[in-house]
């Protein structure tokens, strides 16, 4: 990346390319005076690393992309999904979607599951991103109305941040230029998981060796349907394919979200409450616990604390591993503000880990149990909302798909975020009819967990009877008595 170059059609103002392809490494740091990465160039002379001591690669690959790029020139990369999905300003990932909706036209984004590139020992999660740098028609014609609207609001709101002045401009220049943009969410690739050829590929299919542009069945086919007149492009189901604008990128979530698996499930949500129910946003019945503790300052208490499985279940979380403290009286702890107390009847799940299932209700036996601050904790409106109907719901088919939709990030360890919980949209039944639900499940869980422990129980006996420490005779009379 750098700024001299010793071949003369390597310019550094860009215009020298009609086209940019690849796969390129994704979070490498980069920081200032690298010379390995910047060569003479400055972190500051890119758009999205200003005022920035180290960024990620992705970054400024994609910029100086942009900027080599002819008007009217196409791209189309390889990106971790955290581009387009993670929310926080300093993560410049919203930074970068402002960079686009100021210099390019969308022409396409499609999802691709996690396991792409696993056999490469890749682990993160991807999206193709495909668009067309604008035209110089198309330039001035932004930069006009860029420029007369954020004049007229940086002077009618003094009070505004840049960002808060940016984002509006956009909005109000994409209400007046909106266009559609094709998005896509693939399952099948030609691979599974394990790295095996399978007959399955949702992203393309070959006739004779070439590409099959006119196989609907494909997302290849429905981008070549989608072209003949995108305006009246119908989604459809499978593959899943619809389209977006840029003012509904906008409008969809208060950082513009760009991965196509959030806005997809947003099409394809139930429309309406199910027979019998009601819907409601899941935040007005939660309210979030905010009661801290800094077990520094009880020495000499010993702290119940506690993490999740991806089974719903609570469990003590084991002292002495990983970076686990020897043992968790308020003497060894070394970090004290981060450390949130639950009470019986709470939600608590892990925000790295929901869209997993990692998500249970505190039973009275860890109330004032710890955890840290990755595990939000919510006090339930109980005269609506049934907290252990409450558990059944996050881990049912299809929440478990509406969280793995707002999920933020790339990594194998994806974020919900707090707002993005909070505005989920859930379905109750009458409050009676979730208690009569709850317990009828409940009730089986126990059963399974009894289950379970006098099966170890068993288990137990009998490694004690191969080694001779009882005979097989008592073996088998104390399974039965077990097991009865």
């Amino acid at each position: 990346m750098d700024s001299v170059f010793n071949n003369p059609q390597l310019r550094p103002d860009g215009s020298v390319f009609t086209l940019v392809v690849g796969n390129p490494p994704f979070g490498d740091s980069v920081e200032e005076g690298d010379a390995d990465h910047l060569g003479s160039n400055r972190l500051n002379n890119f758009e999205l690393a200003t005022d920035r001591d180290e960024v990620n690669s992705e970054f400024l690959i994609i910029e100086r992309a942009v900027r080599f790029l002819k008007p009217g020139g196409r791209f189309g990369m390889v990106v971790p999904d955290g581009l387009l999905n993670n929310s926080g300003e300093l993560s410049l990932c919203p930074r970068f979607r402002r960079f686009l909706f100021k210099n390019v036209r969308m022409l396409a984004v499609v999802s691709l599951p996690d396991h792409a590139f696993r056999k490469a020992g890749a682990q993160n999660k991807t999206s193709l991103l495909f668009f067309r740098k604008f035209s110089e028609d198309e330039r001035h014609a932004f930069d006009a109305r860029f420029e007369r609207k954020k004049t007229r609001l940086a002077e009618a709101h003094p009070e505004w941040s840049e960002v808060q002045i940016e984002e509006q401009t956009l909005r109000e220049v994409y209400a007046e230029w909106d266009y559609p943009f094709f998005v896509a969410e693939a399952d099948q690739i030609g691979y599974n998981p394990a790295g095996n050829e399978v007959d399955q590929n949702d992203l393309y299919a070959l006739r004779e060796g070439f590409l099959d542009s006119a196989d609907e069945a494909t997302i290849l086919g429905q981008y070549f349907r989608f072209l003949q007149n995108p305006a009246s492009y119908e989604a459809v189901q499978r593959p899943r394919c619809m389209t977006l604008t840029v003012l509904g990128v906008f409008e969809g979530h208060p950082t513009y979200r760009l991965d196509p698996k959030f806005h997809l499930f947003k099409h394809e949500k139930l429309p309406a409450p199910p027979h019998g129910m009601k819907q409601w946003r899941i935040g007005d019945l939660l309210r979030k616990r905010e009661e801290r503790i800094d077990p520094t300052r009880h020495p000499d208490t010993k702290f119940k604390v506690l993490t999740l499985t991806q089974e719903g279940q609570l469990e003590d979380r084991e002292p002495g591993k990983g970076k686990n403290p020897p043992d968790w009286y308020g003497e060894y702890f070394t970090e004290g503000s981060r450390w949130h107390v639950t009470r019986a009847g709470d939600l608590v799940f892990s925000q790295i880990d929901l869209w997993k299932g990692c998500v249970a209700i505190v039973p009275p036996h860890y109330d004032g149990a710890i955890f840290t601050q990755e595990f939000p904790i919510y006090q339930v409106d109980t005269e609506h909302l049934d907290p252990y109907y409450l558990k059944l719901l996050l881990r049912s088919t299809y929440f478990q798909r509406a969280i793995r939709a707002v999920t933020t990030g790339h990594s194998n360890r994806r974020r919900t975020q707090e707002y993005d919980f909070e505005n989920l949209d859930i379905f109750l039944p009458d409050i009676a009819v979730q208690r009569q639900i709850g317990e009828v499940v409940h009730r089986m869980e126990l059963q399974l967990g009894e289950a379970h422990e006098r099966f170890r129980g068993v288990m137990d006996v009998f490694n004690q009877a191969i080694v001779g420490d009882v005979t097989p005779e008592e073996f088998i009379h104390r399974a039965q008595e077990d097991t009865r």
